[in-house]
């Protein structure tokens, strides 16, 4: 089989572009994971202590 550098170079941008893509997807599980288990591992806030968002006042 003859090398094609049109298929060579198509092939490694691939190859990159599928490198890319996996390494933001496993960051980004991986802060997911990270944000869970924080979320799993701390206490909850008490009600009273959460500060309520003021509405804008009318004009």
């Amino acid at each position: 089989m003859t090398k094609n550098p049109f298929m060579s170079a198509w092939l490694s941008w691939a190859n990159r572009a599928t490198s890319l893509w996996t390494t933001a997807a496993m960051s980004a599980a991986k802060r997911n994971q990270t944000a869970a288990f924080k979320a799993m591992t701390t206490p909850p806030k008490p009600a009273a202590s959460r500060s309520k968002r003021k509405g804008r006042t009318a004009r």
